[in-house]
């Protein structure tokens, strides 16, 4: 069968995995190739084997955009904007973070601190459209066209075009729009009706200026890596990941980059839906920890939970539908530090992929949580890191001995606090997304992926009291084969902006039904499905929830607040006795056709035996000659007690003291966590 390809470029290594129709054909990491990331990308496919003639798709998730804007390393960006909103930028929603920054007179907002777009780079256009529709000034055609020029001469190449009420009347931008790319073919143009049409105009315009900042980043990098696969005998389509678990051709990523810019992670997102569809687990925490941070994410009766803003610093945000997941940073490359009162903090600083840690051997001299993990012989010391870094221990030992001194303690055990202290704060991710939304994490299972999950999964989940874990065959690549799962859509987004009645339910539930009618025709795909979507708010709340709704039902009101209130209910916990707010109703055409995708099933064999044994420590408790076992040896079925260690090619996975591990047909690993 014509084969299909998932590639997650991630900070450290790029993973790829060939799925050949529903069963995985081949899965890879190989290093990231910083500066050149289409070699890196190459680079997986060569070690694959892959014939580019037998490819059907080819689906890749990237931090291509997200990096450019982090970095700052994007386009020489400028607005035009409404006149009287130059500075809306710089106000944001005007509100700080944390109590430092309540009391500190000095604080920045980081927009303020590092600007996308300058303030001498902001123009303002006479124009102005209100709410209801009504053209109060008319756009001023040769005014704008002179403040571009003016941008141009300053040396922009990309515009953003933003303008007051746009998401419900787009006129005013669209025209702006076409002059613009008429009379400066060499720009970029966005604008903010086609990035977010949204309501509220700072989420709006800032999405609007992040997609201008990535834009012909992003154009380069789909072209070259378009080019090259062409070059390499790979003449399949190439898609994109989204934020909100679909995908899109180059030229859609080249013109939103910001719909991508946690299309890797997304990935993950995805693969743990699958898992809780096929294991008949519902309720999931996806668990992914990498090199620079662990993301957590919630699946709640078989769907991942989601949210309207992707917040990537303090008030910098992309105000569109995403897949929620909560970051924090604690990944094996969090660096072990102390603070200014001596106390030891694990993160969010990172060694990243270059040096790495210590025991990378490439220059690094900072402990990380993964030099800890290898001095405790939670790693072994003789197995390279990623198939591709062998492993200097000296290094590591040697790192952790240097701040060891400054604590009084010995490095190994300093790596045990070092250890404890990640384990905690990525349990109290997991309690973000759980325990402070009204949700029990013991009724959840905790799936484990990314190069390092698996190697402390059983610690957090029993600090959880969480009863179970899953490791997923391919755990190492997770994000790479949930990939694998996504499918094209195409989505109509209707702003609503009014409280919920009888009358304005069943109007809203009519142009549901028409847009339908529209997209499924249009799309352009063979055969779709119709979801419906709702935005909505509780009368007095700030952010939208998203609920699903069906068009066709005979009372439009009551099944709105029905929907909204199980919605709200799966996230928080509970629901309340006011009337609901809709923002915004979305229709989206999915393509039909299945792509679920399963590891390969495991061969009938008898029970392998531990290849050896080391001492190693769990839980800041030593255990000596605990067996080690190479997972391609493992028989379905089989069954391992904990304490115990069991190693694949792309992970190392901890069976906790007193845990009870079973393998099942297609490699998983479902392990039973004992009572703390």
């Amino acid at each position: 069968m014509p084969l299909r390809i998932g590639i997650d470029t991630g900070g450290t290594f790029t993973d790829l995995v060939v799925a050949d129709g529903d069963r995985v054909h081949a899965a890879v990491k190989s290093l990231t190739t910083h500066g050149d990331l289409p070699r890196g990308t190459l680079n997986a496919l060569a070690k694959a084997g892959v014939d580019g003639g037998e490819v059907e798709r080819v689906v890749h998730g990237t931090t291509v955009a997200l990096n450019a804007i982090l970095t700052r390393r994007g386009a020489e960006v400028g607005l035009v904007t409404t006149m009287g909103y130059r500075d809306l930028l710089d106000m944001g929603r005007a509100w700080r973070p944390w109590e430092d920054a309540l009391i500190d007179p000095r604080w920045r907002r980081p927009h303020e601190l590092r600007p996308i777009i300058e303030r001498h780079r902001r123009r303002t256009v006479p124009e102005r459209v209100r709410a209801d529709g009504e053209t109060v000034v008319a756009l001023d055609e040769d005014h704008l066209l002179a403040e571009v020029e003016k941008l141009v001469a300053d040396g922009c190449e990309s515009i953003a075009i933003c303008f007051m009420h746009s998401y419900k009347h787009p006129g005013h931008e669209q025209r702006a729009a076409a002059l613009v790319r008429e009379r400066f073919p060499q720009l970029s143009v966005s604008t903010s009706a086609d990035i977010a049409p949204f309501p509220r105009e700072y989420s709006r315009f800032c999405t609007c200026v992040l997609n201008a900042y990535a834009q012909p980043l992003m154009d380069t990098y789909t072209a070259e890596l378009e080019a090259r696969l062409k070059e390499s005998g790979y003449t399949a389509p190439l898609m994109f990941m989204t934020n909100d678990g679909g995908l899109i051709a180059p030229e859609q990523a080249t013109a939103r980059p910001v719909t991508t810019l946690n299309s890797g992670p997304v990935g993950g997102v995805m693969g743990a839906e699958m898992y809780a569809r096929r294991l008949g687990i519902p309720n999931l925490v996806g668990f992914d920890m990498g090199g620079t941070s662990t993301d957590v994410a919630v699946v709640a009766d078989g769907r991942a939970s989601t949210e309207r803003e992707l917040e990537l610093e303090h008030d910098l945000i992309a105000g569109i539908p995403v897949l929620e997941i909560h970051s924090i940073g604690a990944g094996g490359g969090s660096i072990a530090s102390l603070d200014a009162a001596g106390g030891l903090n694990v993160g969010p600083e990172s060694a990243g992929s270059n040096p790495g840690p210590a025991c990378y051997g490439h220059g690094g001299t900072l402990p990380t949580v993964t030099d800890a993990f290898l001095l405790l012989g939670m790693l072994d010391p003789k197995v390279a890191l990623g198939g591709e870094i062998p492993p200097d221990v000296d290094a590591a030992e040697r790192a952790y001995a240097a701040l060891g001194d400054q604590l009084g303690t010995t490095a190994g055990d300093l790596a045990k606090a070092v250890t404890e202290v990640a384990i905690h704060n990525m349990a109290e991710a997991v309690r973000q997304l759980t325990v402070y939304r009204g949700s029990d994490p013991r009724e959840f299972a905790l799936l484990a992926y990314g190069a390092a999950g698996p190697l402390v999964a059983t610690q957090v989940a029993r600090t959880l009291h969480m009863p179970r874990v899953v490791i997923p065959a391919l755990a190492g690549v997770f994000s790479a084969f949930g990939l694998l799962g996504a499918k094209v859509f195409e989505e109509e987004v209707i702003p609503v902006m009014q409280t919920a009645t009888d009358e304005l339910a069943a109007e809203v539930f009519g142009r549901l039904r028409e847009a339908g009618a529209r997209l499924g025709t249009s799309a352009g795909l063979a055969d779709v499905h119709l979801e419906f979507r709702l935005d909505g708010m509780y009368a007095g709340q700030r952010s939208e929830l998203e609920a699903f709704v069906d068009p066709t039902h005979a009372d439009p009101l009551a099944h709105v607040r029905e929907m909204f209130d199980a919605a709200h209910r799966r996230q928080f916990g509970y629901t309340l006795p006011a009337d609901v707010f809709i923002s915004t109703v979305r229709v989206r055409a999915v393509e039909a056709a299945a792509h679920e995708v399963l590891p390969t099933e495991l061969s009938a064999r008898e029970e392998g035996r531990p290849k050896g044994a080391r001492d190693i420590v769990i839980g800041g408790e030593p255990h000596e000659a605990v067996p080690v076992y190479e997972v391609a040896a493992l028989a379905p079925g089989q069954r391992i007690a904990g304490p115990a260690v069991v190693e694949a090619s792309s992970y190392t996975a901890v069976i906790g003291d007193g845990d009870v591990a079973e393998i099942n047909s297609v490699g998983d690993i479902l392990v039973d966590v004992r009572e703390a």
